[in-house]
């Protein structure tokens, strides 16, 4: 009777989630990209003159001003009901920290608070999402796909082989019927931990079956340990 390995179902079914997961990584990338960030930095327009105009360091920009931790920079979005940019935010809570590291030189205090004010304003003068960044969600959106056929090609391509190991040999690992004498070797080093054996034919030839793609992949070696037990490390 030969023993077949086929494609396993439980790695099809993981590396087609992680396909349906790329394309949804895709989507939202160019969602990003052609609404989401765009749309972001125009809401974030009709904000800025009112930060800028308050004339506040990085740090009295991101203070928490009530007992719900929302900052100035924060509630500015909020009452007009946006969400906060909060990679901006970051950088000004990043530059506030920077600030907080140095000292003002004795006397020049109002003058030091005028540069982090200019700091402050230097950051809130630019997007809420840059150029770059947008144009980096265009990126994201090919790679994504990329990875998502990839990963359902993979299925695909291995869902129409067999493995086969009968009276005539084995088949599926190359185009032609391959004798059970002309395989010279066999690594398992892999077998136990990972269920992978390498072949290697007398023609120069190596050959590979994973058991985590192709289930029954068992039986197909022990066919070919029944016809070749010298095969088998067990008994080296």
């Amino acid at each position: 009777m030969a023993a077949i390995a086929k494609l396993n179902r439980e790695y099809a079914l993981r590396m087609l989630g992680v396909g349906a997961l790329m394309f949804g990584l895709a989507g939202w990338s160019l969602y990003d990209g052609l609404v989401g960030y765009p749309r972001l930095n125009a809401r974030y327009v009709e904000i800025r003159p009112d930060l800028i105009g308050r004339a506040m360091t990085a740090g009295e920009l991101t203070k928490s001003t009530g007992d719900d931790g929302v900052s100035v920079y924060e509630r500015a979005f909020l009452e007009k009901g946006i969400k906060p940019p909060h990679a901006t935010l970051t950088k000004l809570k990043a530059l506030n920290e920077q600030a907080r590291s140095q000292q003002a030189p004795e006397g020049q205090a109002d003058l030091f608070r005028a540069q982090q004010v200019e700091a402050a304003r230097l950051v809130l003068d630019k997007p809420a999402r840059s150029g770059h960044e947008i144009q980096s969600q265009f990126v994201m959106t090919v790679l994504a796909t990329l990875a998502a056929l990839a990963a359902c090609a993979a299925v695909g391509f291995k869902a129409g082989r067999r493995f086969i190991a009968d009276d005539a040999g084995l088949r599926g690992f190359a185009a032609d019927v391959i004798a059970y004498d002309a395989v010279a070797s066999a690594d398992w080093t892999q077998w136990d931990d990972k269920r992978i054996i390498r072949l290697s034919l007398r023609d120069g030839r190596r050959l590979k079956l994973d058991g985590w793609h192709f289930s029954g992949a068992e039986a197909v070696v022990e066919e070919l340990l029944l016809r070749r037990p010298e095969l088998n490390p067990k008994k080296g």
